[in-house]
């Protein structure tokens, strides 16, 4: 196998860790129904989202990694994506930017999970 493909699948083996955030989140969700109108189940519920909106991309981070399988595929991709976004194609990214740009994602998710974790935590001990 060769170093992209193999470096393309780690990547994707990670992006789908958005299977395990998502279902995380609903803990800290459930708390801040239960403290309704206070400002820590409105700072759960932005947290909550935020985790989800990540959890989206490392989902669709996950299926567009899926075309690319070569430095080959990177113009195509573009044109496509350019054409659903209606946008103009920019300046072609190597696989590596590509890469750079889903860890910087997934370092997110995870950062953002825990945060939210922490204030349910220190939610529930304000409480107590």
């Amino acid at each position: 196998m060769s170093n992209i493909r193999m470096t393309q699948r780690i990547v994707q083996i990670h992006l789908a860790s958005w299977r395990f955030f998502s279902p995380l989140a609903l803990p800290p969700l459930a708390l801040a129904f239960i403290l309704p109108g206070s400002s820590q189940s409105a700072l759960l519920l932005l947290l909550f989202l935020l985790t989800q909106y990540y959890c989206w991309r490392l989902w669709l981070d996950e299926r567009l990694f899926e075309l690319l399988n070569s430095e080959d595929d990177l113009a195509a991709f573009d044109a496509g994506m350019a054409r659903l976004w209606s946008a103009k194609p920019g300046p072609l990214r190597s696989l590596e930017q590509r890469w750079r740009g889903a860890r910087r994602i997934f370092h997110r998710a995870i950062c953002v999970l825990t945060v939210l974790w922490l204030t349910a935590l220190f939610s529930v001990l304000w409480i107590i």
